[in-house]
């Protein structure tokens, strides 16, 4: 069954518009209460508008370089079975052949695949709201390499997961039983600002086996040819997996 991969990410938009919006309130107010009851004089106005920028820039700082997760990840999906399945969590970037190869060489036994390629967003366009053209970037990644994986006889899905790397890999385990997670990242010098020491982090987050392979980056996004992936959307099937998809098979 083909189904397009999950693409809804308004939560974390969501929650600095929120802030931005409580900022807003808190300075009108004062800014009332500073001219009806305090009543400075021009020099006082100059200090609240500097106190208020100030404070504008730690609410801007704070949405883009403090790291976002969720206060409680989903619970893992597990099954009664024995089998070993591999979590494969790609940068955007990363050349699909490449890739491709390091999945195989890494299967060890292993019967099924699961990739999630994580928006890749600048703290810009993260703040803007406007993902549309990274996400494309990542479902064509995606496409490609689970097609690529399938057609090597490897049973593969995948999906598009959040702009936020670690976020993907836990919503993944939820719906995934996998029993080993592999990072793959392009060189450090190219690495995603919120992919920073993100071996260390995920190892925190899981108790699963975790390992990062490098994986050298592919064409500049946007560049594959259209024809090759209308050919993969055709061919791919990238249903995103469902817990009770597990359990039904273990009844």
């Amino acid at each position: 069954m083909n189904a397009r991969p999950h693409v809804g990410n308004w939560g974390p938009k969501a929650n600095v518009a929120l802030i931005f919006a409580s900022i807003a309130t808190v300075l009108a107010v004062a800014a009332l209460v500073t001219a009806f009851v305090i009543a400075p004089p021009p020099l006082g106005w100059i200090g609240f508008a500097i106190a208020c920028a100030v404070v504008v820039g730690l609410g801007a700082a704070a949405t883009v370089l403090i790291p976002r997760m969720r206060v409680s990840a989903p619970r893992p999906a597990v099954t009664g079975d024995a089998d070993r399945r591999l979590l494969v969590v790609a940068d955007a970037s990363c050349d699909e052949d490449t890739l491709c190869n390091g999945i195989q060489e890494r299967l060890e036994g292993r019967v099924a695949v699961h990739l999630v390629i994580p928006v890749r967003v600048s703290h810009l366009r993260f703040l803007a709201n406007d993902e549309a053209e990274e996400r494309r970037d990542a479902e064509e990644t995606m496409l490609i390499t689970v097609a690529l994986l399938q057609r090597r006889g490897i049973s593969t899905t995948g999906n598009v997961g959040s702009d936020k790397p670690l976020e993907s890999m836990t919503d993944a385990l939820g719906a995934f039983p996998a029993t080993h997670v592999l990072l793959a990242t392009p060189p450090e010098e190219e690495s995603y600002w919120l992919e920073r020491d993100l071996l260390a982090k995920a190892r925190a987050l899981t108790k699963l086996p975790v390992t990062q392979a490098t994986v050298a980056s592919g064409q500049p996004p946007g560049s594959t040819d259209r024809a090759a992936l209308a050919a993969a959307k055709r061919f791919v099937s990238v249903e995103r997996p469902r817990p009770k998809d597990w359990k039904e098979r273990i009844s």
